[in-house]
């Protein structure tokens, strides 16, 4: 037959799929049913899927904002043939569901199934009598092509039906393990081959042929159940073009720990294998697609369990190669716990979790697009195949639990349509299209979420989006407008470029409401800003810019930069932009529409101040773009008008006068109130123009001096001031270097005296710098050859151009005035010592004697890096240095404070010098510095005490050994805390009875008890003075006095007799405990499995043994020894077979037997 054969039939993704229709007013082949009853037409209403009410038995989405994308209903015809069959012939109640391109065959309870066509009719209807009863219908499954079906049952018995009659022709009795319940069938891609699954977790090989006009079938196992119970295996069967994987058989199984990819044709072989997550209460999950990747497809498997999701791809190495690689996708953590897994489309997974919720997933995003409840539609559990209660439920526990909420064979999914078993009906999800979900949110009056959807994909659909707005608009004129939708109507008419509807229909409809008319007209300005919108009806333009002008005149002005012109009333714009000052719009479109380049200039030229730096900015930057040939204030001129621009622009700014001139007009009054405005900006703009192409060549070359010599004739003043002089210099000199002008030398020397001008105003830091810069590169470009060097000297002192002087010294060879040149400048100070640094080991820079001349005003600059270097080169110089700046104390002090710094140790003198200075800027450091004993012990003691630092004074009389004398300074200022410090190194370094004098002094005196509590300075002399004097000073005291001494002598008395008898009875339980523990360990026996002494090997039971009177040691470890022996191997501790050994020593004591007469063993 046909259908036995090995052909493979492709299936098509679009045209494969069951189209289930509404049921029509057939007869169906089971007798006739009764009228319904008010139950099942209760039950009828609330599934429709029009229905808005929440109801018992229909589906609820848990986010109705979001359900647009599944289409959900009740399968009645179906349904009511299952509710009739169970009534009418006793069919039980629906226990699986399978489809195919043909069918819907449902199994029953009884062992009945019903097969229904795609328009619900009953096709056929099959319960074997000829077999004993095999329980419920627990697996089925169609080939390919829909011409067989396979029947499972709960007792394990296995039939084939001819799936266009419903006829019986094969009965496998034993294709699998016996007393165990069939739970999955899979036809392959092959006719002839279809897979089996049993409740002992084994996996069958069903191959089906015909030999001599018989049917016949052979059953192989692929996989044992011993080596990991199977719970669900998918074979890849769907696909547009299976011969890509040169005919492989690919079959995915999931085990309770791990899921498994292997070919079953040509050859067994496995390919993938990955662990699951342990998760005693779920079962794994399983689902094959061809997924899109370019112009091909790839095989994709969707597997997981628990809350883990994982995508793993197929992928061959070229046609016809039999190499077969699965690379994974991507790990995936879900919030909830899966029960279901189904693919719907190549794009989207449905999810059935735990609480019966189905969720719609974005395999690309993995994006939860939808949710739907189907809790109370009573979905059919497989959990009693699982335990395989019908032939006795030997089945392992693990198995069984998994399989609580099994319901592989409850879901049935093929192409976008999900097939979904309930204990009462039949029900249908599919994914909407994309015409069909914008019906479905128009009719629910969601209009900004069909908008939106028409937006995202309507280009490649115009009809069914020009059908939506339509039908918007109707609504518009019929209801109030809302901004959501009105947003999203707008977004689509832009996105879709239907400008009719967006500048007619939808204003129309938003003209009478003020409110939406302001909304609609920000929408508008959103998209022209952002790109999206550039031409718009010449009515609403004028209407947009009108609105714009009484709001917002920057987003005016930016709007009337991004719309087409076209669209534009000139005489409306160009009037506003003149009032508002909208100087870039009036530029644009008068430069656009009329061609006029030169029009700004003469337009604007009379409102050009130096105040004006809106205006002023602007026709800088528009001049520049002229000259360059660029559009302003974006885009490009056209190629053939450049050349035209930048001939009208040059030619007008030096033009002598203008259109209107006046009487009292300068000339080149373009030219100038652009100087005037700001010279340097003006210069870089020309400069910046003389790098095009017109300035080059001997004509260029003529064009640059005539427009050089308008600059120089302009720039004059009192007009200008020195600094816009100089910075006319300084563009000239940058020219001259550059050998891009040439000039005659009574300019060149107006230039230089530009340059060399000493001004009675301070110049800027930048104008001076420019006009140093100039002068150097004047000098070094050689055009200032015909005048002297002394002369240029001279010229650079006046005018404090300090770098253009050590640039003549460096050439005059001149080195030792270099360093005042660095010295005088303000901007360069601190760059003197990097070039004593450089030079100072060159004997011709002379920088050893500059340093000396200079070292005052170098220490003022930065006496860090001066001191660093004296330290570094001079360092036998530093009394010298000192003395240069007697004259200054700051000076001095903060020179010696940073050679002291640097451990550099100073003359007597010079340190006495510098604890001067500390003593009077800063006492704090008089003892650190004292500790350095820099200082001669007299001089320093006399200086201390002249400036009244007692803390100094103590520390310099206790080095010189008078420690009474220091403590009693101390005291008479009283200065405790340092006489108790005193005290305290006293103990160090005096004997006994000194440091005990000290002490005595101390608490002797009455200061030291109103600063400290007379506990305090107990505890700290006690070390070091009698108890017998400590009692006599105290003797003397109130009670009141030492009541907080006495107090706190009780409580450490207390605490230190409770911490002594807290550690004798700890120490007496672990004593107890040890004992306890050993007596234990010695009162058990040890068993001895070698009666040979583990180092003379030697056994205990020779006659010379027992009437030896040698003792035995055994250790806890069970090695024996005789007690000679572990005398002579010097082992007494642990014992010596298991040292040898490496192991961890025996912790039990070792055990001495007396041998007797007799065997002890």
């Amino acid at each position: 037959m046909g259908s036995e054969s090995d052909d493979v039939q492709i299936e098509d993704s679009d045209e494969s799929l069951l189209d289930i229709k509404e049921i029509n007013d057939l007869e169906y082949d089971i007798p006739h049913v009764t009228p319904p009853s008010l139950e099942s037409v209760l039950w009828d209403m609330e599934s429709e899927e029009g229905s808005d009410s929440a109801s018992l038995h229909s589906f609820q989405s848990m986010t109705a904002k979001f359900r647009s994308m599944l289409y959900h209903c009740v399968l009645h015809g179906i349904s009511t043939q299952l509710s009739s069959a169970a009534e009418r012939v006793n069919a039980g109640v629906p226990t699986v569901i399978t489809n195919s391109i043909k069918y819907v065959a449902v199994g029953t309870s009884h062992g009945y199934v019903l097969a229904f066509d795609s328009e619900q009719n009953l096709c056929w209807c099959c319960y074997d009598t000829g077999t004993v009863d095999q329980g419920a219908v627990s697996a089925l499954a169609f080939n390919l092509d829909s011409t067989r079906l396979l029947i499972g049952f709960e007792r394990g018995f296995i039939s084939m039906v001819d799936a266009t009659n419903g006829d019986v022709i094969r009965k496998l009795p034993d294709a699998h393990a016996p007393q165990t319940a069939v739970l999955h069938l899979r036809f392959t891609f092959l006719n002839n081959l279809a897979l089996c699954g049993d409740s002992s977790g084994c996996v069958f090989s069903l191959a089906f042929n015909r030999r001599l006009g018989l049917r016949i079938w052979d059953s192989k196992c692929l996989f044992s159940g011993a080596r990991g119970e199977v719970c669900v295996f998918e074979p890849l069967v769907r696909g547009y073009d299976i011969h890509f994987l040169n005919n492989h058989v690919l079959v995915a199984m999931a085990t309770l720990s791990k899921v498994i990819v292997i070919s079953v044709r040509p050859r067994l072989k496995v390919h993938f294998s990955q662990q699951l997550p342990r998760i005693s209460t779920s079962l794994p999950l399983i689902s094959w697609q061809l997924v899109s990747v370019g112009k091909s497809f790839q095989p994709v498997l969707a597997w997981g369990r628990g809350s883990e999701l994982n995508y793993t791809r197929v992928i061959t190495h070229g046609f016809g190669s039999n190499r077969i690689r699965l690379l994974p996708l991507r790990n995936i953590q879900v919030p909830y716990t899966m029960t279901a897994l189904h693919w719907l489309g190549t794009r989207h997974l449905a999810v059935l979790d735990t609480s019966e919720n189905l969720r719609l997933v974005e395999v690309r995003t993995q994006r939860e697009l939808e949710v739907l409840e189907i809790a109370n539609a009573g979905l059919v559990y497989s959990s009693a195949h699982f335990k395989a209660l019908a032939v006795g439920g030997g089945v392992s526990e693990a198995f069984a639990l998994a399989g609580e909420r099994a319901c592989y064979n409850s879901l049935s999914s093929r192409g976008d349509q999900l097939l979904i078993l309930g204990t009462k009906a039949v029900h249908m999800v599919k994914l909407r299209t994309w015409p069909e979900r914008l019906l479905y949110l128009s009719e629910q009056g969601r209009w900004a979420e069909a908008l939106n959807l028409a937006a995202e994909e309507g280009l490649n659909k115009e009809k069914f989006t020009i059908i939506l707005l339509n039908k918007y608009l109707e609504n518009l004129n019929q209801n109030t407008v809302d901004k959501e939708s009105l947003t999203a109507a707008i977004n689509c008419c832009v996105k879709l470029c239907k400008m009719d509807i967006l500048c007619n229909d939808i204003l129309e409809a938003v003209s009478t409401d003020q409110k939406n008319q302001d909304w609609y007209f920000t929408l508008l300005t959103d998209h022209i800003c952002n790109g999206s919108l550039s031409n718009l009806s010449p009515y609403v333009a004028q209407m947009l810019v009108s609105y714009l002008e009484q709001k917002d005149h920057e987003m005016l002005e930016n709007i009337l930069l991004s719309l087409d012109i076209t669209c534009l009333d000139l005489h409306q714009v160009l009037k506003i932009c003149k009032n508002l000052k909208l100087y870039n719009a009036w530029i644009h479109i008068t430069t656009k529409t009329l061609g006029d380049y030169t029009s700004p200039l003469i337009e604007f030229i009379s409102e050009l101040t130096p105040e004006n730096h809106k205006l002023g900015n602007t026709i800088l930057v528009y001049v520049s773009c002229c000259l360059a040939g660029l559009g302003y204030p974006n885009g490009n001129i056209p190629e053939a008008d450049i050349l035209r621009v930048k001939h009208d622009v040059l030619r007008c700014l030096e033009t002598v006068h203008s259109i209107n001139v006046n009487t009292d007009e300068s000339t080149y009054p373009y030219l100038r109130a652009l100087l005037q405005y700001n010279t340097r900006e003006c210069l870089n703009v020309v400069e910046l123009a003389f790098t095009e192409a017109e300035f080059s060549g001997e004509m260029g070359l003529l064009q640059r001096q005539r427009l050089v010599q308008i600059l120089m004739q302009i720039v004059t003043p009192p007009e200008f001031m020195e600094s816009q002089i100089i910075s006319l210099a300084c563009f000239v000199s940058r020219l001259l270097v550059a050998n891009n002008l040439q000039i005659d030398e009574k300019m060149l020397d107006a230039v230089i005296r530009s340059l060399t001008n000493t001004v009675g105003k301070p110049l800027s830091l930048r104008d001076h710098t420019e006009r140093e810069q100039a002068w150097l590169d004047l000098l070094n470009a050689n055009k200032l050859r015909h005048l002297k060097l002394e002369q240029l000297l001279q010229m650079a002192l006046e005018s404090k151009c300090f770098r253009v002087a050590e640039y003549l010294y460096e050439l005059q060879n001149d080195f030792s005035n270099i360093i005042p040149c660095y010295l005088n400048d303000p901007v360069r100070k601190a760059e003197v010592f990097n070039y004593i640094l450089n030079y100072i080991n060159v004997p011709e820079r002379c920088i050893q004697e500059q340093f000396l001349v200079n070292f005052k005003d170098l220490v003022s600059i930065s006496s860090k890096k001066t001191s660093e270097i004296v330290i570094e080169y001079f360092s036998g110089l530093i009394e010298q240095f000192s003395e240069m700046l007697e004259h200054d104390c700051d000076l001095q002090y903060v020179f010696l404070t940073e050679i002291v710094a640097g451990d550099i140790k100073l003359p007597p003198r010079i340190a006495e010098i510098y604890l001067e200075q500390l003593c009077i800027k800063n006492k704090s450091g008089v003892c650190n510095y004292i500790q350095l004993s820099y200082c001669r012990n007299e001089e320093a003691l006399s200086i201390t005490r002249k400036y009244e630092v007692h803390a100094a004074t103590a520390l310099l009389l206790e080095q010189g050994g008078e420690w009474t004398e220091a403590i009693e300074l101390l005291l008479e200022h009283d200065m405790i805390e340092e006489g108790i410090n005193l005290c305290i190194r006293g103990a160090e370094h005096l004997d006994p009875e000194g440091s005990q004098k000290l002490w005595l002094l101390l608490l002797q005196h009455k200061t030291s008890a109103e600063n400290y509590s007379l506990r305090q300075l107990l505890h700290a002399a006690a070390p070091h003075v009698p108890p017998a004097e400590l009692l006599e000073l105290v003797s003397n005291a109130h009670f009141g006095d030492i009541k907080s001494l006495l107090q706190g002598m009780l409580s450490d008395y207390t605490h230190d007799v409770q911490m002594l008898t807290t550690t004798l009875n700890l120490l007496g339980k672990d004593l107890h405990y040890g004992l306890a523990k050993s007596l234990s360990l010695n009162g058990k026996g040890i068993l001895v499995s070698n009666i040979l002494c583990g180092l003379c090997q030697k056994s205990f039971l020779y006659k010379k043994e027992l009437e030896s009177d040698q003792t035995v040691v055994v250790w806890s470890c069970g090695h024996l020894f005789h007690s000679t022996c572990i005398k002579a191997a010097e082992v007494t501790d642990v014992c010596p077979h298991c040292r040898l050994k490496a192991v961890p020593f025996p912790t039990a004591k070792k055990i001495f037997y007396k041998q007797s007469r007799s065997p002890i063993f």
